[in-house]
């Protein structure tokens, strides 16, 4: 774990997650005698427990300190703000809008419950920030520091995908009608806009985790609309075409052209 913390954290993280994910997957498919809410939990908070284990095993306390106090670091610009936020909202419209324009019926959103987003936003926020508390706050500060953004994204989106395998070969799961090229490519071009949402605020996890609530949180409006399957495709070009627009901006190095460390 001293040596080799980064590959200590992603072995901890697929190994703790996998021990709550894989049993629903086998019970979904017949093949394990129960399922349990804790299993889920237990999935979702693989990379934070797992970066605590690295950090801990290091004699690293002032780091856990440091890794949770970057989620209550919100000082930044408003256009960030705007992004974390709005980014999302923009995409699913955009998407339906793509779909009514090829003939697709643009879905009936009056039928969503909209009293049920706020604290459902609230309820991503918290089950969110454990995945971002490992991903970017441990993984991703440790491999800028020695390789490019692009070649970071590349090593990030690839196993960020992998550890959702249980999950699109669970048949309960709204992950497992996806394609998964399509996932792939999405999980990828997802990584270039965490990437560069992280660099861009300082080292925030305020941020990427609003950023990821919202993209659940509008991912149950478009389940809700019966959308969530019909929409996927354009929500993937239009994702991958943003990450690629960062990339050409900015270049692979890094994605930001302000001299403050992340």
């Amino acid at each position: 774990m001293k040596r080799h913390p980064v590959i200590a954290f992603y072995i901890l993280a697929f190994v703790i997650s996998w021990l709550g994910w894989l049993p629903q997957m086998l019970y979904a498919r017949g093949l394990f005698l129960f399922d349990s809410p804790l299993f889920n939990i237990l999935g979702g908070v693989g990379p934070a427990l797992a970066a605590v284990a690295v950090l801990l095993a290091g004699g690293d306390r002032a780091g856990v300190r440091a890794l949770f106090g970057a989620i209550v670091q919100w000082r930044a610009s408003w256009v960030w703000y705007a992004i974390a936020f709005g980014f999302w909202p923009l995409v699913m419209i955009l998407a339906l809008g793509m779909g009514s324009l090829l003939g697709r019926p643009f879905p009936p959103l009056d039928q969503t419950s909209w009293a049920a987003i706020l604290p459902l936003f609230v309820a991503m926020l918290i089950s969110n920030v454990w995945e971002e508390i490992g991903w970017r706050g441990f993984a991703l500060s440790r491999l800028q520091a020695s390789h490019p953004d692009l070649t970071v994204v590349l090593i990030m989106g690839v196993l960020w995908f992998l550890w959702h395998l249980p999950l699109l070969l669970n048949p309960a799961s709204s992950m497992a009608d996806l394609p998964w090229i399509g996932d792939l490519l999405f999980t990828i071009s997802l990584t270039v806009l965490y990437t560069w949402l992280y660099r861009n605020t300082g080292g925030s996890l305020f941020f990427v985790t609003v950023f990821h609530a919202m993209s659940n949180t509008v991912a149950f409006v478009l389940m809700e609309a019966d959308a969530f399957i019909s929409s996927y495709a354009f929500v993937v070009v239009l994702s991958t075409a943003a990450a690629l627009a960062i990339v050409m901006v900015y270049g692979p190095q890094r994605f930001t052209r302000s001299g403050r460390p992340a």
